[in-house]
């Protein structure tokens, strides 16, 4: 028997997604969130509508909305005991995002610049910042590497002069040059939010 989804007084089987006779797509059952509508007006029909667009981008049957990827080097970080952290933010020459790869590139070597100890399990590195922002407002309705951001993210990118919208990526250089992903800080990050679906993102390092 075939598997009917009922949204706002439109039904949908579970084969084929239809609308103007042309089919979107084969998978509207990978939709696991669809739940049945039990609207009785216009308002209700349109919102319960707008929540199976929304279950059908976020499960991959309707194609989701692309992130507005933004990246600054402009982190300052003017907190005692992070000058050397600082320091090395300060010879971001520029940082770009294409296509998934985010570059950053320096004004001198790995080698060049200094130690900083980012405390607990992230230990020891040639670290320093840039600011990431995907067009979702306010962050805490994104996703990073599977948890929401929070609001003490907005606080940390408030205190180093982010703007609304930013987060801080934190970057252990001497890892992402050699694409050391054996310790907690990798070379990469996914991020998720409703509409938009989960998306890879790759951070390299070009040397001065």
């Amino acid at each position: 028997m075939t598997k009917k989804i009922s949204c706002g007084g439109f039904e949908f089987d579970e084969k084929s997604f239809a609308q103007d006779g042309r089919v979107l797509s084969t998978v509207v059952s990978q939709a696991d969130d669809i739940e049945l509508s039990e609207a009785t007006d216009v308002t209700g029909i349109v919102e319960d509508f707008n929540d199976l667009i929304l279950a059908l981008k976020n499960s991959g049957v309707i194609a989701p909305y692309e992130f507005d990827i933004t990246v600054t080097k402009n982190v300052v970080d003017s907190i005692t005991g992070r000058a050397d952290r600082q320091y090395n933010t300060n010879q971001i020459k520029s940082v770009s995002e294409k296509d998934g790869i985010i570059t950053i590139v320096l004004n001198k070597t790995v080698a060049e610049l200094k130690d900083f100890n980012a405390g607990g399990k992230w230990g020891t590195h040639k670290w320093l910042g840039i600011g990431i922002s995907a067009g979702v407002t306010p962050i805490t309705n994104l996703k990073y590497n599977g948890s929401y951001l929070t609001n003490e993210d907005i606080t940390e990118a408030t205190q180093v002069g982010l703007s609304s919208g930013y987060f801080v990526r934190w970057v252990a250089a001497d890892l992402v040059l050699t694409e050391n992903n054996n310790e907690p800080s990798k070379n990469y990050f996914t991020l998720w939010a409703n509409r938009y679906g989960s998306v890879k993102y790759t951070i390299k390092l070009i040397e001065g």
